[in-house]
């Protein structure tokens, strides 16, 4: 398999976009935008994410007993390109708080506190699995399964899908997208 058909085969696959930060022993921030967030494991509560073996966070990461994932919101790409930007002070900009004593991005979907499990490496990448010791979500009064149109209001994900940034369109552009040709659209 040749590296570009894969490349393209896996752009193909959208994939939720988060901001990874962790400190190293010294208390310095290391942060990176990853797009291979998955959940593991309900019981116990374990997430998955993938760095590549050359980035600067990979060796603070085998090491950090703790890291904060922050999952981001549709209009939050600034955030997200400013942290896979390289050689750039990606804590200089705005848009970050603290969770857990780690920086955190303010307006994502989730905040995720994550304890260190294990470290795989794969190839040219190791896989990232973190238990999650805590978790934030944006409407701390909402119950934990909204109606579809409250998840409208609170926004959808950031996606990365095809090499470059998407968001989910409303549900009624679902339906306006899905209804068959000549249908009435709808209003609301």
């Amino acid at each position: 398999m040749d590296a570009e058909t894969f490349r393209a085969a896996m752009a193909r696959i959208a994939g939720p976009v988060a901001v990874v930060t962790v400190r190293d022993p010294d208390g310095v921030p290391y942060g990176m935008t990853v797009s291979s967030l998955c959940s593991l494991s309900l019981r116990p509560p374990l997430v998955l994410f993938c760095v590549a073996a050359t980035a600067s966070c990979h060796p603070v990461l085998r090491t950090a007993r703790r890291w904060c994932v922050s999952v981001l919101a549709a209009g939050q790409e600034d955030v997200a390109r400013r942290f896979a930007a390289k050689g750039e002070d990606r804590f200089a900009g705005p848009g970050l708080d603290a969770f857990g004593g780690l920086p955190a991005v303010r307006g994502s979907l989730a905040r995720l506190l994550c304890g260190y499990e294990q470290v795989v490496p794969a190839g040219d990448h190791s896989m990232v699995v973190g238990r999650v010791l805590e978790a934030q979500l944006p409407l701390v009064d909402a119950p934990l399964r909204l109606p579809e149109a409250q998840l409208d209001a609170i926004g959808g994900p950031l996606l990365y899908h095809a090499r470059g940034y998407r968001s989910l369109a409303p549900a009624a552009a679902h339906e306006a997208l899905s209804a068959p040709r000549g249908a009435p659209l709808p209003t609301g």
